[in-house]
């Protein structure tokens, strides 16, 4: 089974957030994780339970895995998308770097979660 690949706003607003940093930095470097990171994450669409679940993964209501990139994390659940019973698509909810703390329900403070 071929899994549809979604990202949150939440994931979305991250990746610019690294590429803003790191085109300052270095702008090939930034292209060349763009790249990496999208080959990464896209390779979730084929058997993405082969990934380890997340360290915030007791924290919510719904299955938290991980997948490693670089220093970075990103972190997705399965959900099923089409409401026939499958899980058939991977939600990319953030892509973290390794070094930040670990996201939990009650870290939120009334700010929404993709989770």
């Amino acid at each position: 089974m071929t899994y549809r690949i979604e990202f949150t706003d939440v994931a979305d607003k991250e990746i610019h957030e690294i590429l803003f940093w790191m085109i300052g930095r270095s702008p090939e470097r930034a292209g060349r994780w763009q790249e990496g990171l999208e080959e990464s994450v896209y390779s979730l669409s084929e058997h993405p339970r082969r990934c380890a679940l997340a360290p915030e993964d007791k924290a919510f209501p719904v299955e938290i895995r991980q997948k490693l990139y670089g220093v970075f994390r990103i972190l997705f659940t399965l959900v099923d998308a089409d409401g026939d019973g499958q899980e058939d698509t991977v939600r990319i909810l953030h892509i973290r770097h390794g070094a930040r703390r670990f996201i939990h329900e009650t870290d939120r403070n009334g700010e929404e979660d993709p989770v």
